[in-house]
């Protein structure tokens, strides 16, 4: 089966029998990856009065209560929601059925041996995602300028299986974007962002999340939406992409449920798209 999608007034076909998901499966009772040292998503079976939701105990049926952070526990979406007072649900920011997307690969470097900057300062043994090197990976997927994609997938080497269970901590803090390189994602007009960490900063950053606030275009150091503000875009954290999906061109369907939230869990599908002739 093909899918058929316009963007930019240009047509293009997706293959749906290739279908990859770039969600992490989140095992409530096994291994699952953990962003600032929070609590493990974790499930019980529901009791009520003389009900319980365990067919295995007697119950009619399975029903289980989940607990959960989706900012810390796994892969999710979420909305300038997270940076401002106002209330912006992730589940009326993310309707696109089908975005034209990047999925391309970099390999982070520290950053005593980068130009780049941050705010606050970078330490010499952050690992960040630069601005060339951005630059250079989507120079090699395709013109951006002339397509113009929706979305930008960002896969970090080394990519082994274990970013599906990986405690992100002080000791053990993950790569995050440069001002720069946030500054080049705005310039090709991105609305979905997509990355294999679990923040676009640095996970101990005076509470900045400079980044964030210049992703969304809302003044750095205030929390208040603005004219200019772009409500629209999303940044999806904590994805795997495998291996075997090559960098290029895709169509993204975004899954993100309906949640009065600023974030929620989601599952990102991607499909190989090519123009049609």
């Amino acid at each position: 089966m093909q899918v058929i999608f316009k963007h930019q007034d240009v047509e293009y076909v997706c293959s749906v029998a290739e279908a990859k998901s770039l969600a992490i499966l989140l095992d409530f009772e096994g291994l699952q990856p953990n962003h600032f040292g929070t609590e493990k998503a974790s499930n019980e079976v529901l009791k009520l009065g003389g009900f319980t939701g365990d067919t295995r105990a007697g119950g009619s049926c399975n029903v289980d209560s989940l607990e959960m952070i989706p900012h810390c526990n796994g892969t999710h979406t979420e909305t300038v929601g997270h940076i401002v007072n106002q209330d912006i649900w992730v589940g009326h920011a993310a309707l696109d059925l089908l975005s034209l997307a990047f999925v391309v690969t970099v390999e982070p470097k520290l950053a005593k041996d980068t130009a780049d900057v941050y705010r606050p300062v970078l330490e010499p043994e952050n690992w960040v995602v630069t601005r060339e090197m951005l630059e250079k990976a989507i120079a090699e997927v395709g013109v951006i300028e002339q397509l113009r994609p929706s979305a930008l997938i960002v896969r970090t080497l080394p990519n082994s299986n274990d970013k599906c269970a990986r405690a992100y901590t002080t000791e053990s803090q993950p790569p995050f974007f440069t001002v720069d390189a946030c500054d080049l994602i705005n310039e090709t007009g991105i609305r979905h962002l997509l990355v294999d960490f679990p923040s676009v900063d640095r996970m101990n950053d005076d509470g900045l999340l400079t980044n964030h606030h210049i992703f969304w275009n809302v003044a750095e150091r205030t929390h208040e939406l603005s004219e200019d503000t772009w409500q629209e875009k999303t940044i999806t954290e904590m994805i795997f992409v495998a291996d075997e999906i090559n960098d290029g061109l895709y169509g993204l369907n975004l899954q993100v449920p309906a949640f009065g939230s600023d974030a929620a869990p989601s599952r990102p599908v991607i499909f190989p798209a090519r123009a049609v002739s």
